[in-house]
């Protein structure tokens, strides 16, 4: 983890790495959602992105030679209703398992590929531990945790997991911030960052996330792109933000400082 210092120092190496950012001809701005763009709370369906965040994406979208992107590990359904989208951007869901392309949000529909037998042992985890909840996405279920007493946490966390690892067929788990995810998908943030570069064409990207998971993304951008990770904890990333409200402001001084390169 770093100190206070070298967070300071962080900061300031990321004015600077802003500034040449905007001056790229087409860029893209991809953005975990929960803990990055939206405070993390207990109830997932409760999340929303911050005013400021989302004010600062709707001048960016606006620019000229600006791509925005969430890069989630929500399902595409879960985050079309709580960061309400712009039809511009694109949406990956599901750690890299879906991605949709801009005007596409409302027509995607995805197939549910979750076994039925290990819904009703996620089902049962959830009803044997009072307080957790059961996400249902189409290619995996999450189990949450958040705000539930830590031991309570723990058992339902290792009944989950044990009902994952006990299923027939090859299933990833996945563990955040109070959640334990059990997918049939493969895929990660990686992919999808990945992706949205080979679509878009962008000439550098900026990512910033908070969780184990968005690690994937930071480890394959290049030495032009800008990783951030938000909020405490280990991380790759060049650069660093306390919180979802430091991200707000970081948002607001890329688009000013996109304007200011264009004029």
């Amino acid at each position: 983890m770093t100190n206070s210092v070298d967070r300071d120092h962080d900061i300031d190496n990321l004015e600077q790495a802003l500034q040449d950012f905007v001056l790229e001809r087409h860029i893209l701005i991809s953005l975990d959602f929960d803990g990055t763009l939206a405070p993390l709370v207990d109830d997932p369906e409760d999340s929303r992105m911050l005013p400021r965040a989302a004010q600062a994406l709707f001048r960016l979208t606006d620019m000229p030679g600006v791509t925005l992107a969430l890069v989630s590990g929500r399902a595409i359904d879960s985050l079309l209703r709580v960061a309400s989208p712009r039809a511009e951007w694109f949406l990956v869901g599901s750690h890299g398992g879906e991605i949709v392309a801009p005007g596409d949000h409302h027509s995607y529909r995805a197939q549910v590929w979750v076994p039925p037998g290990l819904d009703e042992a996620f089902e049962q985890v959830v009803q044997d531990h009072s307080g957790t909840r059961l996400e249902r996405k189409a290619f995996g279920l999450a189990l949450h945790t958040r705000g539930v007493e830590s031991s309570m946490a723990t058992r339902a966390q290792d009944s989950a997991r044990a009902a994952c690892e006990e299923w027939h067929g090859e299933l990833s788990i996945r563990v955040g911030h109070g959640i334990l995810e059990c997918s049939v998908l493969t895929a990660t943030k990686a992919d999808g960052v990945l992706a949205l570069q080979e679509r878009t064409g962008a000439d550098a990207t900026l990512f910033a996330g908070d969780d184990v998971t968005d690690e994937d993304a930071i480890a394959v951008l290049g030495p032009s792109d800008i990783g951030i990770w938000v909020g405490p904890g280990e991380s790759t990333a060049r650069f660093r933000l306390p919180d979802a409200q430091a991200v707000s402001l970081m948002l607001e001084s890329l688009a000013t400082r996109r304007i200011n390169a264009r004029a």
